[in-house]
């Protein structure tokens, strides 16, 4: 399973990003070999930080938060998004002059399976690349998550009026610019994420392709 580990403060929002990514070898050693710390991020305007974590079942995660992350002081409120589905998609190696935005979608229920196969449609305009998308039912108006590297906003804001937004079953979608991205894992590892088929394996089915190396 993967997950992002939403976490909020009430404090300037880099003491908290310190904190974590300071934090991120000891974290990863609670972890063991039952899951791996992805990246951490930050939506902009939010006073928060998102941890990825890929992870062998929900009890590796509630340790991870109830023993060790509810530690963390500059912490306020903690909130759990589960992706289901999630497809990963490989990424330049040099994204410096690219923006990372997530959009999220509210989708009418009898539309899903439609909606998600024709997110997997290959032919992006100029500019714009996938990161991944995938369910996360965490709203009633947020029903899939879907993130772009992004050359204009401009062209994306196009995308999305003349492509996804006309998709049938697409009610309403919005953008979150993400402010900073931090991997924890190598860009090697992030291509294996995005394997031929984008399917992201259990943690067993990763943990077994780790030793076939």
């Amino acid at each position: 399973m993967i997950v992002i580990i939403r976490m909020l403060t009430d404090d300037a929002s880099k003491n908290l990003w310190d904190e974590i990514a300071n934090r991120k070898d000891d974290l990863q050693k609670v972890l063991q070999n039952r899951g791996r710390l992805l990246y951490l991020s930050k939506r902009k305007g939010h006073n928060e930080a998102s941890l990825f974590v890929h992870a062998k079942d929900s009890n590796v995660i509630s340790e991870l938060i109830t023993g060790h992350l509810s530690q963390v002081k500059s912490i306020s409120a903690i909130w759990v998004i589960h992706l289901f589905k999630p497809r990963f998609f490989p990424i330049p190696p040099d994204t410096t002059n690219m923006k990372r935005f997530v959009i999220t979608a509210k989708i009418k229920p009898g539309c899903l399976s439609e909606v998600y196969g024709k997110l997997a449609d290959p032919n992006l305009p100029e500019g714009l690349k996938k990161v991944y998308y995938a369910f996360t039912f965490h709203l009633y108006d947020e029903t899939l998550q879907y993130s772009l590297l992004v050359n204009n906003e401009e062209t994306l804001k196009k995308y999305l009026a003349e492509k996804i937004n006309k998709i049938e079953g697409v009610l309403k979608t919005e953008i979150h610019p993400i402010e900073k991205t931090k991997p924890f894992i190598s860009y090697k590892e992030w291509q294996d994420y995005a394997g031929d088929d984008n399917t992201i394996p259990t943690w067993q089915q990763h943990m077994v392709s780790q030793f076939e190396e």
